[in-house]
């Protein structure tokens, strides 16, 4: 039996337990599972035995929304919304078919709707990100006063300020909220940077014209910071969703003190090493690497040992212990596994694995083990991160085409938009406390660092707002 069918008897088992139509409950898990096939058997069955049975054809509508079917999504939903016409959920989801399939004036239309009552909070943040950003976003000013040129009209009477250098990326807060570090090209190379963010003073933390340094991640007593090196690529920014073990890079992870003195290689060994994350208790970092070429044998993850590897540029997930010792490999996969990050409770370890042509999300046992695929959909995700509690993952999706920030379940329920604003958006990193989350983005021209307030959702009367300007 595989990780897809225990995870599918589970969810049976729970659902079931809350009590319910079985039918529903049966399609509910198939389709938390990714088996739309079986999810549409069970629901249609569901409103051949009652067709009055809103949830059935709200659930119909939710599978064939993930299948990409506008036609099927938005009748299911239709039904649903006469028989139902008081849910807003149902009312949401109609409008945001709709929304991705370019029928704005439909999707205004249910949206206005919602707004002219009460609804739920979380109908309102799902509302919010569907349209632009779930919470407050603001750009944090991470250039040097020396980072613009000023710029006249021809008739001389105009002053425009324009930056003079490209890319701000890969920003990492530190676990106090006080601290920004974060990579940029601005001098041709990527070099480290580190900004108070009461004071937005900033410091170059690394000066190596023929490196790039980028990913930088800090201890939890804030006192380290752990990040990559690697040569050089031409000023270029290094793609912040790649994860092909096909690269040739052989970037390194380092070590160095928040002040960028003591810099330091945690390991010593060739191949690439990357996305380095460490441990709640600082003892350990997560990174992810190229399997080594001496692996004998691939350990799926249903746990049976299959073939020798046939491509030893996969990358893997490992675990070493900070001082560089003990180096352990967590993932045995012919794919790709990447973008590490540990569960606040140090027993969980959540990453990027390549099913077919898509990147999903999985978690795996911070000891070893099966991993459990935790995301089952048509899009890619990238960069998962856990909130302060665990109970819940910020990740990158390219969902619809567009590379935005999600919010879900630990157990991969319960998805929330967090971002649909122009551009793309990559890299969260949330500070320890929950409330402040940074991430990278175009959305200004240049790829710059941004701030979200997660104390801070955008406000009914605020949407009410967007939504007439648009």
């Amino acid at each position: 039996m595989n990780t897809r069918f225990y995870l599918f008897i589970s969810i049976f088992l729970m659902l079931f337990a809350c009590g319910g139509d079985p039918t529903l409950e049966r399609g509910k898990a198939f389709l938390e599972t990714g088996d739309t096939t079986a999810a549409i058997q069970q629901f249609e069955a569901a409103i051949k035995q009652n067709p009055s049975n809103a949830e059935a054809y709200y659930q119909l509508g939710l599978v064939y929304e993930r299948l990409e079917d506008a036609t099927q999504a938005s009748d299911a939903f239709r039904s649903a919304a006469k028989l139902a016409p008081k849910r807003a959920e149902i009312t949401l989801a109609l409008g945001r078919v709709y929304w991705h399939h370019n029928d704005r004036s439909l999707a205004l239309v249910q949206f206005q709707n919602l707004l002219s009552g009460s609804p739920k909070k979380d109908v309102l943040l799902q509302l919010a990100g569907l349209t632009g950003d779930a919470y407050h976003v603001q750009r944090l000013r991470t250039e040097g006063s020396d980072d613009y040129e000023q710029t006249f009209t021809e008739k001389g009477n105009m002053m425009t300020f324009t930056a003079k250098y490209t890319d701000d990326y890969s920003p990492a807060i530190s676990p106090d909220g006080k601290w920004l570090a974060f990579a940029s090209n601005r001098l041709q190379n990527a070099e480290l940077y580190l900004m108070d963010l009461t004071t937005r003073s900033l410091q170059q933390l690394t000066h190596t014209d023929e490196l790039d340094e980028y990913m930088p991640a800090f201890s939890p007593d804030g006192k380290s910071i752990a990040f990559v090196t690697e040569r050089t690529r031409g000023g270029m920014m290094l793609p912040p969703v790649q994860a092909s073990g096909s690269d040739p890079s052989t970037a390194t992870i380092y070590l160095m003190d928040i002040d960028g003195r003591n810099q330091r290689p945690l390991i010593d060994i060739e191949g690439a090493q990357r996305a380095p994350v460490f441990s709640p208790d600082g003892q350990k970092i997560a990174f992810e690497s190229k399997a080594p070429a001496q692996e004998a044998e691939n350990l799926s993850r249903s746990g049976e040992v299959t073939s020798p590897l046939q491509n030893n540029d996969t990358l893997e997930i490992y675990v070493i212990h900070i001082d560089g010792t003990n180096k352990k490999q967590l993932t045995h996969n012919d794919v790709d596994d990447g973008h590490p990050t540990w569960a606040p409770n140090g027993k969980q370890i959540a990453f990027t694995a390549m099913v077919g042509d898509i990147y999903q999300i999985f978690s795996v046992n911070a000891a070893g083990g099966t991993a459990k695929q935790l995301t089952f959909t048509n899009a890619s995700h990238y960069h998962p991160t856990f909130s302060s509690d665990g109970k819940r993952i910020i990740y990158v999706s390219n969902a619809h085409n567009h590379y935005t920030l999600w919010m879900m379940s630990a157990d991969g329920r319960n998805k929330t938009q967090l971002t649909n604003y122009v551009g793309a958006h990559f890299e969260p990193s949330l500070s320890r406390d929950g409330k402040r989350l940074v991430f990278s983005s175009d959305r200004s021209d240049h790829m710059r660092i941004y701030l979200m307030d997660l104390t801070q959702p955008v406000q009914q009367e605020e949407l009410k707002a967007r939504l007439a300007g648009l």
